[in-house]
């Protein structure tokens, strides 16, 4: 368990805010009503009126010098709250301490010295003097102490906290004096309105003094003293509640004494005896309330490090649970991904070898149901990181219509079994390129198109892309995903995206499923920074939209244009899938006739076109036998937009091509480039293949080491390799495999990370540090195909990574590349 931190935080907590602020405000207010005082006490000057340079006519009236010294200390006082503070406001501050520290050192050497500098009267003479005043005119000793003090502390003020502190000390000392001679006129004496005989200390002064004091106290609420007065911890608690207490107990307490005293109850002696015991029991009572405050504030520390210690335990137990729960999820993901691999591997070279129709119909079978078993091990490991938060999204170049003709053909399988059109547009003004995560957009897309496809029996299923454009190059990318399916209920749609749920059990039954596909896709578009929302109609069908900030990447050409002279003929029907098609076409700039009906066709004005795309119905093949029999459209190339039934020979000669639905976009686009005489060998890549592959040993020879502890895997493994001429030689475990390539030279060893005795990373390493440069290009060979897996194995060392269940695609591909880096040994 990690050590508690009790360190301060930098910021002080919201208790102690508010105490500060709270302390600001009265430290404002008392500013100005100083200020409004003394400028009331120098009115009464100039009006000649007692009243208001006495507030009691009976009584010594303020100085002219006191009221000036007042009014120049509130005065650079409220300089300190201005929210925009300049450089003069400090030089003001000094040049008022130094006129009123002037004032008062000469006022003091005054009465030192018994001589009159007439400092008093050189604004107004004060005569005749008022009650009680020795030396007319003259300020108390005692008030030019208090002005010494404000004086020096107004500087001091903005010399951080140290300088806050001083200043502080300092207005205490002043508002200590002042309060004294206060109570003096409480309790009817004199003994600290002046000094000895000297000038008394009149009602004014002692008000503004009050509030100078308070105001220098609150002006740094959170430095020197009054940080301590008003922390947030025991001692600032403590001096809370004890303030009151302490300062009222004895003044109440002294004035009901002295007022005994002077109603004649008791005499002086007994009203000292009653001053001393009542301030004894004041104190008593005071302690006993600071040592039950301290209890209680133990007590309450105690009962929250307790719970701060069960807190800790209950949190490192969470991590704990956390960390267990994500072992578990990936070892048990390995575990079930590593027979995946044999059965997955196997079915699909039981595929490629002869079988009667109804042995593949089985080994389909098998195949199908192999890869819903991975899909639902997919969907829960990517669940389980994603509620651990340990999804990192990529930033690398994303290509949009790539990536979305990935999606397309990933679910054209399903989609070609339903026998439902589906389309994809991509609106022409968005760029080509953006930076994002490409495989997590392709996770949200195949989950959404999957989803409206399982529930949608006929119609179509509808892909959109268009976007907003933003600023600095970033766009707002809105993706629909529309279906004509069995719609979902009002009632549902609260918990379309809430994990391991669904429709109804109905759908649940009928369907199959996690329930995880959008919550997942949920979470994705949130991490990216979009959201998704969903309408829906029973019975027609449902609508998805998400919306991901992506910025592109310019300097990316779009599609290539079809020449400005291409005329195409679309004969297709129903929803919209012909009209999105035509508006793909019209992107690329083909001039496109769209004819819903294909008879209208048979007796054309013109025929000069390109190419006919027509979908397949029961008037289908007649029609194309009229027009190939008609010599204004024999020559004109026809294709069969299908889902790949059953064609009679003499029928496929009819069409120059036949693309079976969904078909990817840059599929259409390369072959109209071919027909039109501008297509580029790029595109031509796209759409053939020859039907006998040259096997990919002989065009790549490498001698290639697997390291395998499982037998089944080991058999998928040789045999895929098998297929592309390859004959591989198999360790069992790490240790074998750094013999093997100690041994003899290879060129490219597949590598297993978990295997017994040594590990694949172990094996790695040790490969690296014995042959060095002569070292084969290793690839990690997992069934951990966690987020980030890539990255973490080549880290360690290796040159690329596989994840299990092997893909015979993937497979060939990282051969290629792992090839063309190395140079091959000779093959024996």
């Amino acid at each position: 368990m990690s050590e508690p931190d009790f360190s301060l935080p930098e910021r002080p907590p919201p208790r102690r805010r508010r105490i500060a602020a709270t302390a600001l405000r009265i430290s404002r207010f008392a500013c100005l009503s100083a200020l409004f005082l003394s400028f009331t006490s120098l009115l009464g000057w100039v009006l000649h009126n007692n009243t208001l340079k006495a507030f009691d006519p009976a009584h010594v009236s303020i100085k002219t010098n006191d009221a000036v010294c007042c009014a120049l200390a509130a005065l650079a006082l409220l300089l300190s709250y201005l929210s925009y503070p300049h450089r003069w406001h400090a030089y003001l501050r000094w040049i008022v301490a130094g006129i009123i520290a002037l004032i008062a050192v000469a006022t003091l050497v005054e009465y030192a010295a018994h001589v009159s500098l007439g400092i008093d009267e050189l604004i107004f003479s004060d005569t005749p003097p008022g009650p009680g005043t020795f030396y007319p005119g003259r300020m108390g000793p005692n008030v030019a102490v208090v002005l010494l003090c404000f004086a020096a502390a107004l500087p001091l003020l903005s010399r951080g906290k140290a300088g806050a502190a001083f200043a502080q000390t300092l207005g205490i000392t002043g508002l200590f004096i002042a309060v004294l001679a206060a109570f003096s006129y409480v309790f009817s004496g004199g003994i600290f309105l002046s000094f000895y005989h000297f000038t008394r200390m009149s009602f004014p002064d002692i008000a503004c003094f009050i509030l100078l004091g308070i105001a220098i106290l609150g002006i740094r609420p959170n430095r020197g003293v009054v940080a301590m007065f008003l922390a947030d911890n025991p001692g600032g608690l403590v001096a809370r509640r004890l303030v009151g207490p302490v300062l009222l107990g004895p003044v109440v307490l002294g004035m009901l004494a002295f007022r005994g005293l002077a109603l004649g109850y008791y005499n002086e002696a007994f009203t000292g005896l009653l001053v001393i015991f009542s301030n004894l029991a004041v104190g008593c009572l005071i302690t006993l309330r600071s040592i039950t405050s301290l209890n209680q504030i133990d007590s309450e520390r105690r009962r929250l490090n307790e719970a701060q210690v069960h807190a800790e335990i209950r949190e490192q137990g969470t991590l704990e649970a956390s960390r267990l729960k994500s072992e578990f999820v990936a070892n048990v993901s390995h575990e079930l991904r590593t027979p995946m691999n044999g059965v997955l591997g196997m079915t699909n070279l039981l595929l490629g070898s002869p079988l009667t129709p109804e042995q593949r119909e089985q080994v389909e079978t098998i195949r199908q149901s192999g890869d819903a078993l991975l899909t639902l091990v997919n969907e829960i490991l990517d669940f389980s990181k994603i509620e651990a938060g340990k999804v990192e999204l990529e930033h690398k170049p994303l290509h949009l219509g790539a990536c979305v003709d990935e999606v397309v053909a990933l679910v054209a399988p399903m989609g070609r079994r339903s026998r439902i059109n589906l389309i994809a547009f991509i609106d022409p003004s968005l760029p080509t390129t953006f930076l994002g995560d490409t495989a997590r957009l392709r996770q949200i897309l195949i989950n959404l198109m999957g989803n409206a496809i399982k529930f949608t029996s006929e119609g179509e299923v509808i892909l959109e892309v268009n976007g907003v454009v933003r600023e600095d190059n970033r766009h707002e990318i809105n993706f629909v995903v529309s279906d004509t399916g069995i719609g979902i209920s009002p009632n549902a749609l609260p918990l379309l995206f809430q994990p391991f749920q669904q429709v109804d059990a109905s759908a649940r039954r009928k369907h199959g499923g996690t329930g995880l596909g959008l919550t997942i896709s949920k979470r994705l578009a949130e991490l990216m920074g979009g959201e998704i929302h969903v309408s829906s109609i029973l019975s027609i069908g449902s609508t998805f939209r998400f919306s991901v900030p992506l910025q592109s990447v310019p300097g990316t050409p779009p599609d290539e244009q079809l020449p400005p002279s291409t005329r195409v003929v679309l004969i297709a029907r129903g929803g919209k899938y012909p009209s999105l098609l035509q508006r793909q076409l019209e992107a690329w700039g083909a001039d496109v006739l769209a004819v819903p009906n294909p008879l209208s066709m048979l007796h054309p004005q013109d025929a000069r076109f390109a190419a006919v795309l027509m979908d397949r119905d029961e008037e289908t093949i007649p029609i194309i036998r009229q027009m190939q029999a008609d010599p204004m459209w024999k020559d004109v190339p026809k294709v069969l937009l299908d889902f790949g039934d059953p064609l009679l020979e003499e029928d496929k000669l009819l069409f120059a091509k036949r693309m079976p639905k969904p078909f990817k976009r840059n599929h259409l686009h390369a072959f109209l480039l071919e027909r039109t005489g501008t297509q580029m060998v790029h595109s031509l890549s796209r759409i053939t293949s020859p039907l006998h592959q040259i096997p990919l040993a002989q065009k790549l020879p490498l001698r290639i080491l697997l390291a395998e502890d499982n037998y089944i895997n080991q058999k998928v493994a040789v045999a895929l390799l098998g297929r592309f001429g390859y004959r591989a030689d198999v360790a069992g475990n790490g240790a074998e495999a750094l013999e093997s390539v100690v041994r003899q030279p290879y060129d490219l060893v597949f590598m297993d990370i978990q295997m017994p005795e040594m590990d694949g990373i172990e094996s790695a390493h040790a490969m690296r540090r014995k042959l060095k440069e002569r070292c084969p290009k290793l690839v990690a060979l997992t069934a951990n195909a966690f987020p980030g897996a890539r990255e973490q194995y080549l880290a360690e060392g290796f040159d690329d990574y596989l994840s299990k269940p092997l893909v015979a695609d993937v497979l060939r591909q990282v051969i290629t590349r792992m090839g063309e880096a190395s140079r091959p040994v000779a093959v024996s």
